[in-house]
């Protein structure tokens, strides 16, 4: 078993065995680049291993949707009572390929993981206003200060 740095306020660059292909593919690159921030704690590795889980599920149910299509046809198949032999096979329609709903439902989450992350522009520009709101604490207190006269 190997040791883990407890002192380090950076998450691992080494992505955890458990994870998928695609997951494993993807944690160092995003460690990486969020340990450059002072934003990501170490208390912070299990939202970066979610997205990468996230984005393993969402790269499989791409990888089915196009091998398999985003639609499956249907039909009903009539045997034969007899000797059980395939009589019909009746077209009934079409029904959505269910690696749809794994791949929107792992997209979902990966966009709400990445808003806790920084990951989006808007979350970027947010952190960006926290970050200036730390530098300007006296203006604020004095404002709040104003404000309550």
């Amino acid at each position: 078993m190997s040791k883990v740095d407890l002192t380090s306020r950076n998450v691992p660059n080494q992505a955890p065995k458990w994870l998928g292909t695609y997951g494993k593919y993807l944690y160092p690159k995003l460690a990486t680049y969020l340990n450059k921030s002072n934003k990501i704690l170490r208390a912070d590795e299990y939202l970066i291993q979610q997205y990468c889980s996230a984005y393993d599920i969402y790269r499989k149910s791409y990888d089915e949707l196009i091998k398999h299509g985003i639609q499956q046809s249907i039909y009903k198949t009539s045997l034969s009572p007899v000797d059980g032999s395939v009589v019909s096979k009746d077209f009934q329609g079409y029904k959505k390929n269910p690696a749809y709903n794994m791949m929107s439902d792992s997209l979902s989450k990966m966009n709400q993981i990445g808003k806790e992350l920084g990951l989006s522009p808007k979350a970027r520009s947010q952190l960006m206003d926290l970050k200036s709101i730390d530098n300007d604490d006296k203006s604020i207190g004095q404002s709040l200060k104003k404000f309550f006269e």
